[in-house]
């Protein structure tokens, strides 16, 4: 697997990636302007040329947000959302970002076990933050050290 930083070429990738992982796909238009703003970390995960996941966080002075993290189905359970997250916290690091903070649906279990392992614990409840279906969203919150 490899990690680097995301670029306008990926911009399909990332959008296929999208339709793929989320019943609300950002807009090609939407991934463009997020990989152009200052304040973000915009990395893609490789295996063999193809870009199978990717995440995307923004901060904001001692602040860090998980906007999109996802990986393609088929290659789930394999450690890429994990690789993915400790470049996003070693980003953090450089940046001296003290808090890295994401919201997950209640129901994504698999997600929820993902972020606990990487040190993030619940610390709020935004009640029917999602849609498409209409679900709470669990704040969680890792300290970055």
């Amino acid at each position: 697997m490899n990690l680097r930083v995301a670029t306008e070429v990926d911009i399909p990738a990332l959008y296929a990636l999208e339709t793929d992982c989320f019943p609300d796909p950002w807009s090609q238009k939407s991934l463009r302007d997020t990989l152009r703003e200052e304040r973000s970390f915009f990395a893609v995960a490789e295996m063999a040329g193809k870009v199978v996941g990717y995440i995307n966080t923004t901060y904001i002075l001692d602040e860090m947000e998980l906007n999109r993290i996802c990986t393609l189905p088929d290659y789930r359970r394999q450690g890429i959302g994990a690789a993915l997250l400790q470049a996003a916290f070693a980003f953090a690091k450089e940046k001296h970002i003290q808090s890295f903070f994401l919201e997950v649906r209640a129901s994504n279990l698999p997600a929820q076990t993902l972020y606990r392992s990487a040190g993030f614990t619940q610390v709020g409840l935004r009640k029917k933050f999602y849609q498409n279906p209409t679900e709470d969203g669990l704040i969680m919150r890792a300290d970055i050290g």
